[in-house]
């Protein structure tokens, strides 16, 4: 007879979620390595607890590696115990770890090229990830292609890139509407198609982006000024090689905000902002460079 998973289940059946009281976080890792995606229970400097997802996975228990506790559970066996509406035990699992424990925040990290067939448990719940950071550092053998971004459109709010084009793929250029709330690009940002950037994404509220040039910041916040009103309201760019602001600003009625300077503080004296205007409605943005950081940061006021 199948019966419900809890907490007082868990304790009766087996070591299972013995960090259980600190779960306010869901946190599902997809290894470069997909034998070794697992959902992290606990982890600190001396112990860590998780549930393996590999459907063929050998868990280890009690076992101690380089000074640290380890102990790992089998999706599959934890399956046995619940009711089983999915296909997919690893669907069940998460869903029912989500009605039980009642997260406050879901995060997913890739670190491998989702399959979507072998992954389509996944694809199916992505939905309810709170936080989406994918990578292929470390990862030689992950060349980012169009198909990976698509696998998160339209289903992700809010999502971190870290993704390095490789040897082959350096002019790839993803130009898709990616449909998320949030978008933080780190390390590289030369895989995203900036023509057009701000129309695409009109749903966007937040945007970070990382080694990105002084042109690519240009078009950004033309794209602001003669486009209509949006939702976006702070943008961040961290430009490599910045030089000069005349490339950035150009074409651009940008008024600079002339403000006493603090004599005492080095900062604030490499601090320099501007005030420029959207055509079809007159609104008001601020531009901030912080030299030390080659920094752009556009906010809405």
């Amino acid at each position: 007879m199948k019966f419900r998973l809890n907490l007082s289940t868990c304790k009766r059946t087996q070591p299972f979620l013995r960090s259980a009281r600190y779960l306010s976080e869901l946190n599902i890792e997809l290894k470069s390595d997909a034998t070794k995606d697992c959902i992290l229970i606990y982890e600190n400097k001396i112990s860590e607890e998780k549930i393996m997802l590999n459907l063929d996975a050998k868990p280890r228990k009690q076992e101690t590696s380089d000074r640290k506790h380890i102990s790992e559970h089998s999706v599959v066996e934890l399956v046995e115990h619940i009711e089983c509406p999915y296909e997919d035990p690893r669907e069940n699992l998460i869903h029912h770890m989500i009605q039980t424990f009642q997260f406050k925040t879901k995060k997913l990290t890739c670190k491998r090229k989702i399959d979507g067939s072998k992954d389509k448990y996944l694809l199916n719940i992505v939905e309810i990830f709170d936080e989406v950071y994918v990578s292929n550092a470390g990862n030689i053998d992950w060349t980012p292609t169009s198909e990976d971004f698509k696998m998160f459109c339209k289903r992700v709010k809010n999502i971190d890139f870290c993704m390095t084009l490789r040897e082959g793929g350096k002019n790839f250029k993803f130009d898709e509407a990616l449909e998320c709330e949030k978008l933080w690009i780190h390390d590289d940002s030369r895989w995203l198609d900036i023509d057009n950037l701000l129309a695409r994404e009109n749903k966007m509220t937040r945007l970070n982006l990382n080694n990105v040039t002084e042109e690519d910041v240009n078009k950004i916040l033309t794209q602001w000024i003669n486009g209509n009103p949006t939702v976006l309201n702070s943008a961040s760019l961290a430009v490599s090689n910045r030089t000069s602001d005349l490339v950035i600003f150009k074409d651009i009625a940008a008024k600079e905000i002339v403000e006493e300077q603090s004599k005492s503080d080095d900062t604030d004296k490499k601090l320099r902002r501007f005030n420029i205007y959207r055509k079809c409605d007159g609104k008001e943005a601020t531009v901030t460079f912080y030299d030390r950081l080659t920094l752009l940061y556009l906010s809405e006021n």
